[in-house]
């Protein structure tokens, strides 16, 4: 493993999202080791203050934000509350997109998506009113879609167990060093997130003439409905191959896979799996995922539960227990980067630090500062991941 010059070990420790020891996990559906009613006004300030920084990365607004943080009085308002401002912004994008102003609509539309993703995303509180506002932000993310540059194509690559994969293709108006089509990069998302959330990290590749593919596998995102998680993700991702092999303007032969969060796990598993992959990125990924009652992330549980559509851990663990690279790492050839944050207390940096030793062709990039996917490192990794990226494809 080629280790760059910044990286060394750092003492790590994990605390709850509350700051407080791990709970039972006796729970209602959708809710782990707490009910619904304890979720008050305090563990709503603590998810603003957890996920602030993610909020503003993917363009929701800071004065909508700040008022959010006023009205929010307890966790079951969360949702439809967060929705409802998505609702003012689509109505601007509405509004744009009559006046012929396209680029400005696309923008609403857009940042409404993410309202409505980010009231849903990890509030498991009431499953049809989740689903209401989730499906409201995929409708409103596909009005943005033609606005965009580069504009969003819907795919839907069939896949074995019946159930389509469903993605977002967006290719640049140009290519790297005079290609003749674009190098294509699929973009992995974690447990809490879905392929609406990674137009700020595809915006990186289309800078640099590389396509992009945003999808939800089993258990994330539309995907959810249909197929939940499993230890055979890869076999979903390859279906997506197949199918943008024969795409127009775009290279399949220059392909990459980069995953974020237990994304983060699932990128070097499917390039492990699938040698069409000529590179592969994870972020802040464990090498086992190991049972999902040992998380002591309370949105973490929450969301193993949710993905895995248990009633209780002992059926969860079940399901993650068996995700590992333990069996697949050696065959991970492809040049592999892994990045890690020493002060990550969601992932322990030396599960990520792991798969950069085990795999062939690792290498990490390690800050000792770094949190949970290094979201106070962006300016830093972002760039640098792009551009490494951008050389092993071109």
């Amino acid at each position: 493993m080629r280790r760059l010059p910044w990286g060394y070990r750092v003492r790590f420790s994990v605390e709850s999202d509350d700051g407080g020891p791990r709970g039972t996990t006796t729970r209602r559906r959708g809710v782990a080791g707490v009910t619904d009613g304890e979720r008050g006004r305090e563990f709503v300030e603590g998810r603003f203050d957890r996920w602030w920084t993610r909020f503003l990365a993917k363009g929701l607004d800071r004065y909508d934000l700040q008022n959010l943080r006023d009205d929010i009085g307890a966790w079951e308002e969360w949702c439809e509350t967060f929705a409802a401002v998505g609702e003012e912004h689509a109505e601007h994008g509405r509004e744009a997109e009559a006046a012929g102003n396209a680029t400005t609509a696309g923008e609403h539309f857009l940042r409404a998506s993410m309202y409505c993703h980010f009231g849903s995303f990890a509030w498991f509180v009431d499953e049809g009113r989740r689903e209401r506002v989730h499906r409201r932000g995929v409708e409103l993310w596909e009005r943005a879609a033609p606005h965009l540059d580069p504009p969003a194509e819907r795919i839907e690559a069939p896949h074995p167990g019946g159930a389509d994969v469903p993605g977002y293709l967006r290719v640049p108006g140009g290519t790297p060093d005079g290609l003749d089509e674009s190098p294509l990069v699929i973009l992995l998302s974690g447990l809490d997130s879905t392929k609406e959330e990674q137009h700020t990290r595809a915006s990186d590749f289309h800078a640099r003439g590389i396509a992009t593919l945003s999808v939800d596998g089993p258990g994330q995102g539309e995907m959810w409905y249909t197929r939940t998680m499993t230890p055979d993700y890869h076999e979903a991702i390859s279906a997506v191959v197949d199918h943008v092999e024969g795409v127009d303007d775009v290279d399949a032969s220059r392909l990459g896979v980069y995953g974020v969060s237990i994304g983060g796990f699932y990128a070097p598993h499917v390039a492990a799996n699938d040698d069409r992959f000529d590179a592969c990125v994870g972020l802040a990924g464990p090498f086992s995922v190991g049972p999902a009652s040992l998380y002591r992330s309370v949105s973490m549980r929450d969301g193993f539960l949710h993905a895995c559509r248990a009633d209780s851990f002992v059926e969860a663990d079940e399901i993650t227990e068996r995700m590992t690279l333990r069996g697949d790492i050696e065959d991970l050839t492809a040049p592999a980067l892994m990045i890690a944050g020493g002060n990550d207390t969601v992932i322990p940096p030396e599960q990520t630090r792991r798969i950069a030793e085990r795999a062939p062709n690792g290498e990490l990039l390690y800050y000792p500062d770094g949190d949970h996917v290094c979201k106070n490192r962006v300016t830093q990794y972002r760039p640098y991941a792009a551009d490494w990226m951008r050389e092993r494809l071109v």
